[in-house]
């Protein structure tokens, strides 16, 4: 059994920090930190890092072995990796001891995630329920009309659609080159933030509408913030993006297996990739790479400008070529152009067979023509990007705000000495 008083006594005394309010699934717990009233979810991972084997209790399993305290304690490791403002961030691990009518007391291990209040995107990709009034007019009779062409369809708001874009592609942008955001400065140069340049590209491999977890608004902004999650999938690389001084740039580019494989053969995985290049739809074998990332990311947001009509909605959006899906959506032609792209560009198409080295950072690129097209929306002059409230903004005005009640309470301060100071000179 571990011992609690020598390297697991950090985590034991997490567990202080926090109570439990419910369980909301099997293992999966909604808890408080206590110093501040913030809401998380404790996962239960007991049964991940320990086994049971024969007389002894609790030995550490691979998984326990690489994370636990006295393995190679990666846990912080982990936690430096899934820790970004659009990925359900892993935020602390903690131990409790639980005893049953006086027994020996074994101990459970706890995950602690981000909590996102509002669900995940995929309840909201599901067709309309029909109302009783809605199934047939008082009289029976059906008002028929002219054929016509095809009309506009729009499902999801503009706003939202570039709202969860850029959220993704801002998460991309972390887990495939290292780079935490992008900003524009005052001189209109983009510049990373917190990049790290000994950076190993992670292929996420499960972005799907469920796997899309939102939270509601904290502010006066229209949405809450975006975050993918669920990493069962995750696959580090040990692709080297950026050669070091005395290196050569390659043509290799980030590659991985299918998503239903844990692991893959080097050589048999390049020569599947180069069998089937970018074909769409993906193959059951074909592998994986950042172009299958953004096309993941451009289902899903076709997926949010077409209706749903049916419990398939994202089989018909994968069935259907991306122009077909949208040629009648009633959005912004920038939007449904980028869309376009993120579906059928493939900057490493033709690299293997031109002396040209392998692009690099193309994600982070994808990230910063991205929060342009919401610049761009939001100029347009539309009731609706004129009235859309980013988080950016709100955050801002609270600023302001707080500011602007500092400065005259310090004023009312002043004033009030001032006062004084005169009743005695």
């Amino acid at each position: 059994m571990p011992n609690f008083k020598s390297v697991y006594a950090h985590y034991y005394e997490n567990g202080l920090r926090y109570e439990f309010l419910t369980e909301i699934s099997p293992n999966v717990w909604k808890i408080t930190r206590k110093g501040d009233r913030m809401e998380y979810l404790a996962q239960d991972v007991t049964d991940q890092l320990f086994v049971d084997v024969n007389s002894k209790p609790q030995v550490l399993t691979e998984y326990g072995q690489l994370l636990a305290p006295d393995g190679h304690n990666l846990i912080e490791n982990v936690k430096t990796v899934l820790n970004h403002p659009n990925l359900v961030s892993l935020v602390d691990c903690f131990a409790l001891q639980f005893s049953n009518s006086g027994k020996r007391g074994r101990e459970k291990w706890f995950a602690v995630w981000d909590y996102c209040d509002a669900g995940n995107l995929g309840n909201l990709l599901l067709p309309p329920q029909p109302r009783p009034q809605d199934q047939r007019n008082e009289d029976g009779d059906v008002e028929m009309q002219d054929a016509g062409a095809e009309p506009e369809t729009k499902f999801l708001s503009e706003s939202f659609c570039w709202h969860v874009l850029t959220s993704l592609l801002k998460a991309l942008t972390w887990l495939h080159d290292g780079v935490a955001d992008i900003v524009q400065g005052e001189d209109g140069a983009w510049r990373n933030v917190g990049q790290d340049i000994d950076w190993s590209p992670m292929l996420h491999r499960n972005i799907i509408p469920r796997n899309v977890f939102i939270g509601y608004p904290r502010r006066r902004e229209w949405y809450g913030p975006v975050k993918l999650g669920n990493y069962g999938r995750l696959f580090i690389s040990g692709h080297c993006q950026t050669p070091g001084a005395n290196e050569t740039p390659t043509s290799s580019k980030v590659i991985a297996p299918a998503p239903s494989l844990r692991s893959a053969n080097l050589e048999a995985l390049v020569a599947y990739d180069t069998n089937y290049g970018s074909v769409y739809p993906r193959q059951p074998d074909q592998p994986y790479t950042l172009v299958s990332e953004y096309r993941a990311v451009g289902e899903i947001i076709q997926g949010m400008m077409v209706e749903p009509t049916g419990s398939k909605h994202m089989t018909k959006i994968r069935s259907q070529s991306v122009r077909m899906n949208i040629q009648n959506a009633k959005y912004s032609g920038r939007l449904k152009n980028f869309v376009v792209k993120l579906m059928e560009f493939d900057p490493w198409e033709n690299v293997a067979d031109s002396d040209e080295p392998s692009p690099t950072y193309v994600t982070s690129a994808l990230y910063r023509e991205a929060q342009e097209g919401v610049d761009w929306f939001m100029s347009t002059g539309k009731k609706e990007a004129d009235a859309y409230v980013t988080a950016r903004m709100a955050e801002s005005d609270d600023y302001k705000e707080n500011t602007e009640l500092k400065a005259k309470q310090l004023f009312e301060s002043y004033r009030n000495v001032q006062e004084i100071l005169e009743k005695f000179y």
